[in-house]
């Protein structure tokens, strides 16, 4: 992440400084030093993978998950899921439900680290789209925390090779900014 950063800002690794935001959310240093441009990054893992999103001038958020787990999706479902997410998700083929939830649950924590709230934000305060529809914000449930504007998402598409993951980014919009130019990499 320090490599990646330093190639953004134009400085060596080493001078990288980092501050966490309210509620954890890990950031650069506000220094006119080096970070001229508002660099904004986020980091998540899973297993043996790591996903790293980095944007200027605008909130980001990503997460990515391994999806062949043992786990008690469908308990975790119903105790993080609103209700018309659980409907969405169990209406859908059941070969189709597990890796629902887990891109469904990538697109709640996403959103949850766009926010910078991470899980201090219950993913009961807000219903997202369930694929096979495209990530999007329903309906912002919470009075803790305002919800962003505009806030873009994004499915990635990764390689054939890894099948087995799912990942999901968010990106604040705002209204100053012109989605002309963003420009969406991925590095493998």
């Amino acid at each position: 992440m320090r490599t990646v950063l330093a190639r953004y800002l134009n400085i060596e690794a080493s001078e990288i400084e980092y501050l966490k935001g309210e509620k954890g959310k890990p950031c650069l240093a506000d220094s006119s030093y080096y970070n001229l441009n508002g660099l904004q990054f986020n980091l998540s893992h899973t297993q043996d993978l790591a996903i790293l999103a980095v944007t200027k001038n605008a909130q980001v958020g990503i997460d990515i998950e391994y999806n062949n787990r043992k786990t008690d999706w469908k308990g975790i479902c119903k105790r993080f899921f609103t209700v018309p997410e659980q409907q969405a998700l169990f209406s859908l083929a059941a070969e189709q439900q597990e890796i629902a939830f887990f891109d469904l649950w990538t697109r709640k924590e996403a959103y949850m680290k766009v926010l910078g709230t991470g899980l201090s934000l219950s993913p009961t305060e807000f219903t997202l789209t369930v694929f096979p529809q495209k990530p999007a914000l329903i309906q912002h449930h919470s009075t803790k925390i305002a919800s962003l504007e505009d806030v873009e998402f994004t499915s990635i598409d990764l390689p054939q090779e890894l099948n087995k993951y799912c990942a999901t980014l968010a990106v604040a919009v705002t209204l100053t900014a012109k989605k002309s130019n963003c420009r969406f990499y991925q590095f493998f």
